[in-house]
């Protein structure tokens, strides 16, 4: 009964237009002293047409009413479709419907990506979790000992997590809507040298030798988002180095190469580095190796409008190139 209602209102503007045209008419009729028979009889015989009608749309409309009311408790992600459009698809509701598939098309694709999101950012903390926890442990067991640990030792797993901490921070102003870029030209001589002075331990304990010459060179960057590569590249330089190996940077208006004589990357694994989660051979010997640190340089590289590639020939070092934009102008 009450969809019933709900119909009878949606056709109260015919019934409105029906009892004005009666109303035109009877007053016709009196003014040129007309008998008034003939007009209460059209009057009867479109009122019963009026109501015939009404009745023999009520069911399509209450069908129409059911699919949309079946529509608005379905899901996007489900395969509902509204009911045909009076008019066609050129009419006035075609084109809200058109308009209206329009929305859940954007709803549907903005839903996705925010549960794409969600399960990158889920698999990347669980294994970031994994990650850190290995340096927690191994200084746990140190403080544990009977034998006092060395200094050196402990500072080791402290970079390892103060790493770990840095490349998590990244990876959310990363994903965040602004990643607070502030892109002007800055020397790049500062840049490098603090990311190398977080390393200075490990270059120490390692036997590491550094070669580096100062230069005056600029480049327009996010001195922030330059360093945070520099320093994952030096991450993995410094990882997989041996004792007595050396790390090389060169820098330029036109680009920073870090390079290093350490294992290499094999041929098949060269192109793939870049992937998330891609650790390669030299990943399965490194355990701690979780195939992120290079992913988020590639992503903050393309932020920057850089250009990360990467050379290398196993047990013969590897090189990292980030070049710069031309013909760029910022204030």
């Amino acid at each position: 009964m009450r969809d019933f209602a709900a119909y009878l209102a949606s056709q109260r503007r015919t019934a409105a237009v029906w009892a004005a045209s009666c109303a035109v008419f009877a007053a016709m009729g009196a003014l040129y002293g007309l008998p008034a028979e003939p007009f209460a009889y059209g009057a009867a015989l479109s009122l019963a047409a009026l109501l015939l009608v009404t009745a023999a749309g009520y069911r399509g409309w209450r069908r129409r009413m059911r699919t949309l009311s079946n529509a608005l408790t379905m899901p996007d992600d489900e395969g509902w479709t509204l009911p045909q459009p009076v008019g066609g698809a050129n009419g006035v509701e075609g084109r809200y419907q058109a308009l209206t598939d329009a929305l859940r098309r954007e709803n549907s694709q903005l839903r996705r990506d925010v549960r794409t999101k969600q399960n990158d950012a889920l698999d990347y903390f669980t294994m970031w979790a994994h990650q850190i926890k290995t340096p927690i442990a191994a200084m746990r067991l140190m403080l544990q000992s009977d034998v006092p640990a060395a200094p050196e030792q402990l500072e080791r797993e402290l970079l390892r997590i103060e790493r770990y901490v840095g490349m998590v921070m990244g990876y959310l102003r990363l994903s965040s809507d602004s990643a607070d870029l502030v892109l002007r030209r800055a020397k790049l001589d500062g840049v490098i040298c603090k990311a190398v002075r977080r390393f200075a331990d490990v270059f120490i304990l390692k036997k590491i030798r550094l070669s580096y010459e100062h230069t005056d060179a600029a480049a327009v960057t996010d001195e922030k988002w330059l360093g945070f590569i520099l320093e994952q590249l030096l991450s993995n330089a410094v990882k997989y180095t041996g004792e007595g190996g050396t790390i090389t940077i060169e820098a330029s208006e036109h680009a920073v190469v870090v390079r290093d004589t350490g294992c290499g990357i094999r041929a098949e694994d060269l192109p793939l580095i870049f992937d998330k989660g891609y650790t390669g051979a030299n990943g399965r010997i490194e355990q701690t190796a979780s195939g992120l640190g290079l992913y988020l340089c590639a992503r903050t590289a393309n932020m920057l409008g850089c250009t990360l590639s990467a050379q290398s020939e196993p047990g013969r070092g590897s090189a990292f190139t980030l070049a710069f934009p031309q013909g760029t102008r910022y204030e």
